[in-house]
């Protein structure tokens, strides 16, 4: 599962594909579905109230007007009831106000949408053809015949045609009678196309301003997160939660449209209007690092940047592709150049089927593949109150033991069916499902919460049932505050009784709270013996499988802070037993995180680094003017590096215990532990000289990967930062090499122990 904070609520997304004919059961096309939900929802079009929505019969010239008039706002006819307008038109005719308003109100009566027979009738039951049907289309968006060309109806079918009006529906004759499927479609696609003008008709079916490119993400019929009445989208590179003023049918998830609002709650949402789907849906063999393989595509490049949705949360491909799993459904978005701009994962089956093992009564159906943290275990291998989730698309009983145990803080509505919980000192949403199992918890005394694989709670259990441990490191501190990752995935924010100090930071703890409600972190202990060589390409630790997304912390020096590390950044394939410090694994022995002691060379940061002090204040003993009286200079001391980061010196300052006497004044080109950036105290400083390689001519470097040197070919460390030695100026590779045609090399470790090159010297 994707590591996640949980200082913020947590997601659940799902059916991206969409659930044709979610709302109308005789539908199963889902572009007809997605027409047909949105122009529901804006009571244009609606179905015969049995749950069909009558696809394939024709419409008369009265039902087709009555959608017309519609579309363009008027919603209440009453108004214009009175009028009989053509002789086989009575004011008793149920579409007699639709008709009429087409005539008489002063915005539509200027359009001609409709016109009457040349006997002066209309006849309101005959058929409306394909003819009829495109040409009141581009009169609703202020076409005339001079505009469309004198021969009708033809001109008109071409010019809807053009115009793309009828993209989707089925191909007719001009004088054909056209389907309630043909004129949903027509509708939608009328609405979304900008009239002569240049104004955009569904302006005025939205209360208040539209939202455009917007995708629906989840209704809370996909997303059991969500409550009732809430929707989630993306646009703009968010994921923005709004509440829904009616039902939005989950046929519209997934797609791409337009948010329209309700006209008196001018913030809800009323309904989502569709595009034509221009998004590519494709069924996962297997997610890589910088590509997708799929069964209908065969492989799909994906930049490392492409944001991608997965289990209801926006990151970047490189760091969630390793969720993508076998079988299931993901939508890609393109831009107008068909540059890939979204990947949606299909998550459906994270909104509904999970259980509490030992608790719930469930079977795993036969030929279901068991997997805990991507690795394949056996059904006996489940423990009690394991949470599993069982996947259909793909076969597979997906099993969590993510839990936490703290003080059960708040709760909103009620604190014996929540909405919305407070447990160590974070807030979770709380779903229908997981709601009841709060009926046997008390507000003010210990809970354990149980979440499945998306990261939603599932369930609750007293503390004198169950008890989590809870191991992780400690992120950030505040005087009042500590932020810890636990190895479990979850981010704990709370207030502290007693100030935790900030050398802390980037220390493995295990967390705990009091019944005040303050966390407490004490040191954990760590793992000594050699657990074996890690194969990072194979995924193993010695004997044991280590789960895809495993938490990997390095450490530099005895007592220093850990480093996060990313899977892609470590370069090296095998990671010496030896240099393991501490291994976590699941209850089936999955790896789970790691911390590995300098063996990969990413948690060091290489520049100039330069000692500094200043008197913070100054104490004084006795009485000034006695012969031992003494003032005292207190200092402040401080290490600053400037190094390159996106091709650009970047410097950091660090608070450090004491003077480092070598570094007072010159600049020196060293390395420093790369997790000491981030540390917001004073702490005890290591540093690293780079090792001389020997000096190279332009026509040594291989671009900018790797150079040949005496002692054969190094690497090129990314954004590797070059010192013009005159000036003591940090410039890029790419500008030492347009400038300079000597370059002297420094390395991180021997070429023999895997160093990469990790700064170069010019002058």
């Amino acid at each position: 599962m994707v590591r996640r904070s949980f200082v913020c609520l947590s997601l659940s997304l799902a059916l991206l594909a969409g659930t044709a004919g979610a709302a109308f059961k005789d539908i199963t096309d889902e572009n007809l579905a997605q027409a047909a939900a949105s122009l529901d929802a804006l009571a244009i079009m609606e179905g015969d109230g049995t749950g069909n929505f009558e696809p394939n019969r024709s419409l008369t010239r009265a039902e087709f007007t009555k959608l017309a008039a519609a579309s363009l706002g008027v919603g209440d006819a009453t108004a214009y009831q009175s009028y009989t307008l053509f002789p086989d038109v009575l004011y008793t005719h149920w579409a007699s106000g639709y008709i009429a308003a087409m005539v008489k109100s002063p915005d539509l009566a200027k359009k001609q949408i409709i016109r009457g027979n040349a006997d002066g009738t209309f006849t309101p039951e005959k058929p409306v053809t394909y003819g009829e049907a495109c040409t009141m289309l581009l009169r609703m968006l202020d076409y005339t015949t001079a505009d469309v060309g004198p021969i009708w109806p033809n001109d008109y079918v071409v010019k809807a045609q053009s115009l793309g009006l009828t993209k989707g529906a089925a191909s007719h004759g001009v004088n054909d009678p056209i389907t309630r499927a043909d004129a949903a479609i027509m509708l939608r696609n009328t609405l979304r196309t900008p009239t002569k003008g240049g104004e955009k008709l569904y302006t005025a079916l939205s209360g208040s301003t539209p939202v455009e490119n917007s995708i629906l993400l989840a209704t809370p019929e996909t997303d059991s997160s969500l409550q009732a009445g809430q929707l989630r989208f993306y646009e703009g590179g968010q994921i923005v939660t709004r509440p829904a003023a009616n039902s939005i049918d989950s046929a519209l998830v997934g797609a791409r449209g337009v948010v329209l609002f309700d006209k008196t709650a001018t913030s809800k949402v009323k309904s989502f209007l569709p595009e034509v789907s221009e998004r590519e849906t494709y069924t996962v063999v297997r997610a890589e690092r910088q590509q997708l393989v799929t069964q209908e595509g065969g492989q799909i490049a994906v930049g490392r940047k492409v944001p991608v949705v997965v289990q209801g949360e926006l990151h970047d491909y490189i760091e969630a592709w390793y969720d993508i799993r076998q079988g299931q459904k993901v939508n890609l978005y393109y831009d107008n150049d068909h540059n890939l701009e979204l990947i949606a994962v299909d998550n459906a089956f994270v909104s509904g089927d999970s259980y509490v093992w030992g608790v719930d009564t469930v079977a795993i159906p036969k030929g279901y593949r068991v997997e805990r943290n991507g690795a394949t275990i056996q059904e006996g291998d489940i423990q009690k109150y394991d949470v599993v989730t069982l996947d259909p698309s793909t076969q597979t009983a997906l099993v969590s033991n993510t839990r936490i145990t703290g003080v059960y803080q708040e709760a909103t509505p009620s604190f014996r069916f929540p909405e919305k919980v407070k447990v160590l000192a974070t807030e979770f949403p709380v779903s229908e499902k997981a709601a009841p199992t709060f009926d046997n918890t008390e507000l003010g005394k210990k809970v354990t919460l149980l979440f499945d694989v998306s990261g939603q709670v599932r369930a609750a259990v007293p503390e004198s049932e169950l008890s989590a441990s809870m191991n992780g490191i400690v992120t950030a501190t505040t005087e009042n505050e500590v932020t810890v990752q636990l190895f479990n995935g979850l981010t704990i924010k709370g207030p502290v009784e007693k100030a935790v100090k900030s050398v802390a930071v980037g220390q493995m703890v295990r967390l705990s709270q009091d019944t005040n409600g303050n966390l407490r972190v004490t040191e954990a202990t760590r793992t000594t013996t050699n657990p074996g060589d890690w194969i990072v390409s194979r995924g193993v630790l010695g004997s044991k499988p280590v789960a895809p997304d495993v938490q990997v912390f390095e450490r530099v020096s005895e007592g220093g802070p850990l480093n996060p590390l990313k899977l892609e950044d470590i370069k090296n394939d095998v990671i010496s037993g030896k240099n393991i410090e501490t291994v976590v694994t699941d209850p089936s022995g999955t790896v789970t995180a790691l911390i590995i002691r300098d063996a990969t060379g990413e948690s060091w940061v290489w520049g100039l680094v330069e000692g500094a002090s200043e008197i913070v204040e100054t104490r004084t003993i006795g009485t000034k003017g006695d012969p031992d009286y003494k003032e005292i200079p207190i200092y402040d001391y401080k290490v600053k590096i400037t190094t390159l980061e996106d091709g650009k010196p970047k410097t950091y300052t660090i608070d450090v215990v004491d003077q480092v006497d070598d570094l007072v004044g010159k600049p020196t080109p060293l390395g420093l532990p790369r997790a000491a950036l981030s540390n917001t105290g004073e702490m005890n400083l290591i540093s690293k000289k780079p090792v001389r390689v020997g000096a190279v001519t332009l026509q040594a470097f291989d671009g900018y990967q790797s150079v040949k040197t005496d002692a054969g070919v190094y690497p090129i460390a990314d954004d590797v930062p070059v010192v013009v030695s005159r000036t003591n100026q940090l410039i890029t590779l790419r500008q030492a090499k347009a400038d300079y045609d000597a370059f002297v090399l420094y390395a991180d470790a021997p070429l023999s122990e895997g160093g990469r090159i990790c700064m170069i010297s010019v002058s």
